[in-house]
């Protein structure tokens, strides 16, 4: 009986390990204002670019007004809206130097998501 729950045990966190390996992995790409962050298989790279330009010509926004431009400007990128669960904005901080937007498809993967985000803006503080 305790071989079968030790085994049983085992094929559990095998199981947990995997589907925590197979999380959606993020791309992120960014403008002078902002930092775009997004699953792989919600949008290309050339999509996020061409959401950017149209966002910088918005300018600063606020965590409001991104929230409503954002979903009613989906499918004019070609991002079908039912597939984007939540949408998270960062303001810029001393971690962020773009404001940082985050397209989840998937809720439980924000604070990857969100980490990918600052990491990011991170690494091109210099830039």
């Amino acid at each position: 009986m305790v071989k079968t729950r030790i085994a049983f045990a085992a094929l559990a966190a095998m199981l947990v390990a995997t589907l925590a390996w197979s999380a959606s992995s993020f791309n992120s790409s960014k403008s002078n204002v902002y930092r775009l962050t997004y699953p792989t298989d919600l949008l290309s790279a050339t999509q996020a670019k061409a959401m950017l330009a149209e966002i910088d010509k918005l300018g600063p926004a606020d965590e409001a007004r991104l929230k409503q431009w954002l979903p009613a400007n989906f499918k004019r990128f070609g991002i079908a809206p039912d597939r984007v669960k939540k949408v998270v904005v960062l303001p810029r901080s001393r971690e962020m130097k773009e404001i940082g937007i985050v397209l989840l498809t998937r809720v439980e993967d924000e604070a990857a998501a969100v980490a990918t985000t600052v990491k990011g803006s991170k690494s091109n503080s210099d830039n």
